[in-house]
């Protein structure tokens, strides 16, 4: 049986899903039991499948759709640009080796991370050759094959092996990536080309300045120079035949490119533009060639950079500093009726006092507020001064009650009968303040359109929690996956899957996993409306026995796949233009619509959306079968690039989505 692409059903996962739970019931209890799904039907909490086996961890990971129609998932971990085997030797221990031989060459001494270097080793010997960087073929006939398993250590080498065929080296082997680009910033460009800013050099906090472009469709990465060390390594991995270059040297690990940054970059965000152009902001650096002084050497990056496609260069803005937290929250909003009224909206700014210089050697030593900015970013550039440092176009426009660090965010946007803006709501899912700050509950919701934005709460999360994941569904309600509060014998786990309904500001607990879903976990909303759960440290997967952890999946579905018949979607456009007025045939045993919608494709990472926004659109259903929507009119509203349509029925159940490219 096929899997079928953007055009149709899901058919593998779900048929799979249901043969597997009925086979293994047993194994199925456990997650079961403890999301209560027994005495709760599938139609009011949805359903969450068994464990499919991941040969990587998904730290990084996106959704894309080819112009066949086909969906894959590329995704990363540490260290992204070589395989496992460079850095791990599978031998006879448990789950292999760390080879000193890349810690000196590559590392340049720096320790090997037993949380993160650590989850390329694994009990699942095959996987361990595989590049750190693997493609997921979903229409591969193999693809969701299980055995109906719910416990990661039930999960054995032959589980691993049924649909090992449908993922594929993307990394340094298959696709010519050549920099570590976990702890990057990820956008998707308007040709659907992903576009990675910074990522590790050796060690955590200290960035690189590299623009890295990944094809999706193609699993490969766009020329850039391959540094010393990396090429010396693949010639002499034992390093025994000639001197290498030192690691410590940073021409060795991130030569020159005329592409690159003006600043390195770790834990930067990357936000596509409605030019097509893509904003870096924030990110940390430190001095590595002196490693008892690294630490003391970090560097908060204040200066926004431009990076434009067309030209594949950067622009520094010195005249709009302003130092933000790690990975800052940021969208685009429409500010006014022009196709140059935008503005990038960022939450979480550096609170005083600022850390001391003795402080810098935390791993964040920053405390965050939630006040809530507005970048002018064309009025930055154009500015006659934009080489000189200040810290000039940027507009206080709201305070959230906390800076809602580390925690998850989506982006809900409603377009008028001429396609402009009549609601542009974030919400924002727990979090913290930065450096000392407990985990929250907290949920708000801002809309831009307001005549004054101001932050709502809503109904707290089930527990505390930060690292955890929003996925906003075709009905505009949002998903939220799993989080932490604390660390060590402090942490308290959020294993559920909760609702959020914007309308109400009401939150579900729906159903819950056994697999712990926090620190670098991924979800994406996939083309059959369902949603997919991947990522996590490996080595924490499985409470007190790093060992018996191995990377998986899970795919939950949502109640709207278990009320009825859905819209099918017959035939729309390839291509929509900002101001269109476009028809959608429809067909099936429900068309009485509630709602055209847009969903972006693109990247994510460590827990946020990275403005793959929601877009609801108006239409007019001029007969059963024929729809005409309205596209949005200006690309604030919805950047270009590669988007799903759904149709979704009036009781909420939608269709599958569609591939169409928005944009002129």
């Amino acid at each position: 049986m096929k899997h079928i692409g953007s055009s149709g059903v899901h058919l593998q996962v779900l048929c799979v899903l249901i043969l597997a739970c009925a086979r293994h019931g047993d194994n199925a209890a456990p997650a079961q039991a403890k999301a209560g799904a027994r005495s709760l039907a599938a139609s009011d909490v949805g359903e969450l499948g068994p464990l499919i086996p991941f040969h990587k961890d998904a730290i990084g990971a996106g959704l894309t759709i080819d112009s066949f129609g086909s969906p894959r998932i590329c995704f990363w971990m540490r260290p992204a640009e070589y395989a496992g085997t460079d850095l791990v030797d599978p031998g006879s221990d448990p789950v292999g080796q760390f080879k000193p031989a890349f810690d000196q060459l590559v590392y340049g001494g720096y320790p090997f991370s037993d949380l993160l270097d650590g989850s390329v080793k694994s009990r699942i010997k095959a996987d361990i050759s595989r590049d750190n960087a693997q493609c997921f073929d979903l229409d591969h006939p193999d693809a969701f094959k299980n055995t109906g398993k719910f416990l990661v250590a039930d999960l054995t080498a032959d589980d691993f092996a049924l649909n090992a065929a449908a993922f594929t080296n993307a990394g340094a082997r298959g696709g010519g990536l050549n920099y570590n680009v976990f702890c990057s910033g990820n956008a998707a460009l308007a040709d659907g080309r992903w576009v990675i800013v910074g990522g590790t050099d050796k060690i955590g906090n200290a960035g690189t300045r590299k623009v890295n472009i990944f094809d999706p469709n193609q699993g490969s990465w766009a020329p850039r120079p391959e540094p010393r060390v990396k090429s010396e390594f693949e010639v002499d991995p034992s390093g025994t035949q000639f001197q290498h270059g030192s690691a410590l040297d940073e021409l060795n690990t991130d030569p020159p490119d005329p592409s690159d940054m003006r600043y390195q970059r770790w834990y930067p965000t990357a936000v596509t533009l409605p030019d097509g152009r893509v904003l870096a902001l924030s990110g940390t650096d430190e001095d590595t060639s002196v490693p008892a002084n690294a630490a003391a050497t970090k560097v908060r990056q204040p200066v926004p950079e431009i990076y434009d496609p067309s030209v594949d260069r950067t622009l520094a803005l010195e005249d709009a500093r302003k130092l933000l937290m790690m990975y800052p929250r940021s969208y685009v909003v429409q500010t006014g009726p022009g196709v140059l009224d935008w503005q990038v909206a960022v939450i979480g700014a550096a609170a005083p006092p600022l850390p001391t210089a003795d402080m810098m050697s935390q791993f964040d030593p920053y405390t965050y507020d939630g006040k809530t900015y507005q970048l002018d970013v064309l009025g930055a550039e154009a500015a006659p001064n934009r080489d000189l440092p200040a810290e000039d176009h940027w507009t206080l426009v709201a305070t959230a009650s906390i800076a809602h660090d580390d925690g998850a965010g989506a982006a809900l946007w409603t377009l008028d009968d001429v396609g402009m803006p009549s609601s542009q709501k974030v919400a924002l899912f727990g979090g913290t303040n930065g450096r000392g700050s407990e985990a929250s509950a907290t949920v708000e919701m801002i809309d831009f359109e307001d005549a004054v934005p101001a932050w709502r709460q809503g109904q707290p999360l089930q527990l505390p929690a930060s690292q955890n994941n929003a996925v906003v569904l075709p009905d505009g309600k949002v998903i939220i996956a799993g989080g932490r509060a604390g660390r060590g014998s402090t942490t308290v786990i959020t294993y559920a899957v909760q609702l959020f309904d914007p309308g109400t500001g009401q939150m579900q607990s729906l159903v819950e996993t056994t697999v712990p879903r926090h620190d670098h976990s991924t979800a994406l909303l996939l083309p059959d409306a369902s949603v997919i759960i991947m990522g996590g440290n490996r080595t924490e997967l499985v409470p007190g026995n790093s060992d018996a952890g191995v990377p998986v999946a899970q795919i939950y579905r949502p109640a709207y796949l278990f009320r009825g018949p859905r819209p099918v979607i017959d035939r729309i456009p390839t291509a929509i233009a900002y101001g269109d007025r476009f028809p959608i045939n429809i067909s099936g045993d429900n068309l009485t619509i509630g709602s055209v919608v847009l969903i972006r494709l693109g990247p994510v990472t460590h827990n946020w959306d990275w403005g793959n926004r929601y877009v609801r659109l108006s239409f007019q259903q001029a007969s059963a079968s024929s729809l005409m929507a309205v596209a949005p009119l200006r690309p604030a509203s919805a950047v270009p690039g590669q988007y799903l349509l759904f149709v979704v029925g009036a009781d909420g159940v939608p269709s599958v989505g569609r591939l169409v490219h928005v944009g002129n």
